[in-house]
């Protein structure tokens, strides 16, 4: 399970908000995502993980209606699209690279479900949970569960999508 984990922003002010996770596996930190921008118009992520830099972005395609701006969603590395994803509805982000892989978001909280199109039952749930105080403290966090393995960029990239889609939707 790959978990996001609040962390302070390297880059945060005013005109431009930010926020930051750390990405942890097995209670080890592996990377790190930073997002900033004006979350409404664009929006750029920085993704490490280990000592490879990825950067995230969001080209928008359309124009707006109503509540959905159709767009292309892209980690590349060094100039190379890696991941990309077209945000088709309110509700579905459909991978390019992947055949038939969907995320879809499930209910009014940021969750999200990774299906594929051929199949019934879904591949992996992303999940935000709230931080508690009792019985036993913990930060609220987002986790990603597949019961497939997938490569550990796009495990990344879905996470990104999520913290980078929650943002645009909470702030200004």
């Amino acid at each position: 399970m790959l978990i996001l984990l609040p962390a302070i922003p390297e880059k945060r002010s005013f005109w431009r908000p930010g926020v930051a996770f750390s990405i942890r596996r097995d209670d080890a930190e592996i990377g790190r995502i930073d997002i900033s921008g004006a979350p409404k118009r664009d929006g750029d992520g920085k993704i490490r993980l280990g000592d490879r830099v990825f950067e995230g972005r969001i080209h928008v395609t359309g124009r707006a209606r109503l509540a959905h701006v159709p767009s292309n969603w892209v980690m590349s590395e060094g100039g190379t699209a890696l991941h990309a994803a077209v945000w088709e509805s309110g509700k579905v982000f459909a991978l390019e690279e992947a055949d038939g892989l969907r995320l879809r978001r499930q209910g009014f909280y940021a969750s999200f479900v990774l299906e594929r199109a051929s199949e019934a039952e879904p591949l992996g749930t992303i999940t935000w949970v709230r931080g508690r105080l009792l019985p036993k403290p913990e930060s609220p966090r987002i986790e990603l569960a597949t019961r497939v393995a997938l490569p550990e960029t796009l495990e990344v990239f879905l996470l990104w999508i999520a913290a980078q889609d929650e943002f645009r939707n909470s702030s200004g």
